[in-house]
């Protein structure tokens, strides 16, 4: 028996599993990921969420796939920035490149409802002072929008970019200058034109922190309760350890801090940090 597996053990509901908000585990580290999963023990897990720029080796790497599908419930939280390629996120998938996965994904979920788009971060930078990169973009919103509306997903999520400061020296080292907005008008974006576009094809928006203007976290117990194929509750208490606002559902991140090679440049965690030349 596993530490992490007596831990759980010790506790009434099943534990709901992250993965990981600290790096994508899919994309890189499929081994890593599968044997922690493969040491709690399948019955000890509620829920798995993932969180993921690139679902691929879900579908196609043996081991990971195997241990996914001793599991009840999978969400996969999939950041989709509309950036992906760009000098901002040099490594990550195109919209395109990821959107072909999805109905096979759909299918291995059993609900177009356990998979969530995040449009995330919204952000607007220049590049070497004379390439405009953004996703304060409502047409390029409303082609995510449409394209993932016709495979049934039901939700969005959306949150305004934290600069903090080891962030802006990466951005700065690369050649990228913000383009800060007040959050003002941050606000009057999602409010007056993504969450109408979202209402008007039957979907839900709701932001992550950044501005605070719901109240579902991104992890929602009650989302995941109602969702599980047996019924099975879980914890709806609020994870103490996120961000002030946040309102994300207690879970149980099994994630470290490594190199991410997607190479956002504005990430919190590790990207490889390279120069970017074009």
């Amino acid at each position: 028996m596993t530490v992490l597996s007596d831990m759980i053990r010790k506790n009434e509901c099943k534990k709901v599993i992250s993965a990981s908000r600290k790096v994508d585990l899919v994309a890189f580290y499929p081994d890593y990921m599968a044997e922690r999963l493969e040491e709690t023990g399948a019955e000890n897990i509620h829920s798995l969420v993932i969180w993921t720029r690139n679902p691929e080796n879900i579908l196609s790497h043996p081991r990971l796939n195997r241990a996914l599908k001793q599991l009840n419930q999978i969400i996969i939280l999939l950041t989709v920035t509309g950036l992906g390629g760009t000098p901002l996120e040099t490594n990550a998938p195109t919209f395109d490149q990821v959107f072909r996965h999805l109905p096979s994904l759909i299918d291995f979920l059993g609900s177009a409802q356990r998979l969530v788009i995040r449009y995330d971060p919204l952000i607007d930078v220049i590049y070497q002072e004379r390439i405009h990169l953004s996703n304060l973009d409502i047409d390029m919103f409303i082609d995510i929008l449409n394209r993932t509306h016709l495979l049934g997903i039901k939700r969005v999520i959306v949150s305004y970019v934290t600069l903090y400061r080891k962030v802006e020296k990466r951005l700065e080292a690369n050649e990228f200058r913000i383009v800060d907005h007040p959050m003002k008008e941050i606000v009057d974006f999602i409010g007056n034109q993504m969450i109408p576009q979202t209402e008007k094809l039957g979907m839900e928006l709701s932001t992550c922190v950044l501005p605070n203007l719901t109240s579902q976290g991104c992890i929602d117990g009650n989302t995941l309760s109602l969702l599980h194929p047996l019924q099975e509750s879980c914890s709806h208490a609020n994870d103490q350890t996120q961000r002030e606002d946040c309102h994300c559902t207690k879970s149980l991140d099994i994630g470290q801090w490594f190199v991410c090679y997607h190479n956002c440049l504005y990430c919190y965690g590790n990207p490889v940090q390279k120069l970017v030349k074009h």
